[in-house]
């Protein structure tokens, strides 16, 4: 008489290897995630890095012009920058100050006309 036995599997069920592949879907989408967001971000620094260079170099110029052509600087100055292939645009903005030979710089620099301030740097300017 020959024993009618089971048959030993040496496989994965069907419902094994969907939970597998669940969890391998789950973690490839947080990867993808973080990815993405690590991009973004990436593209903000850099934007706000050339932003802030644009700004560092208009408060040179304003010192440059205050030193050897006008005093007092300007204020509610605006115009356009180039950089890194880019048309940056900002702002100027001179405040007095308790001694009327310093004065107080401000430049916004946006990355479109109208658009949100993407850096600011503030400065002192004297009279030479």
């Amino acid at each position: 008489m020959v024993k009618q036995g089971r048959l030993i599997s040496r496989g994965f069920t069907l419902i094994e290897v969907m939970v597998a592949l669940t969890i391998f879907a789950v973690g490839a989408i947080a990867a993808l995630q973080l990815a993405a967001e690590t991009t973004r971000s990436s593209a903000l620094l850099e934007e706000r890095y050339f932003a802030q260079l644009v700004a560092s170099n208009r408060l040179a110029e304003v010192h440059a012009e205050a030193r050897w052509q006008t005093w007092p600087p300007r204020n509610e100055q605006s115009g356009e920058s180039e950089l890194v292939g880019r048309t940056w645009y900002w702002d100027q903005q001179v405040l007095a100050t308790v001694t009327e030979d310093l004065q107080e710089v401000t430049v916004r620099v946006r990355a479109i006309p109208e658009g949100p301030v993407v850096a600011e740097v503030s400065g002192f300017v004297g009279r030479r």
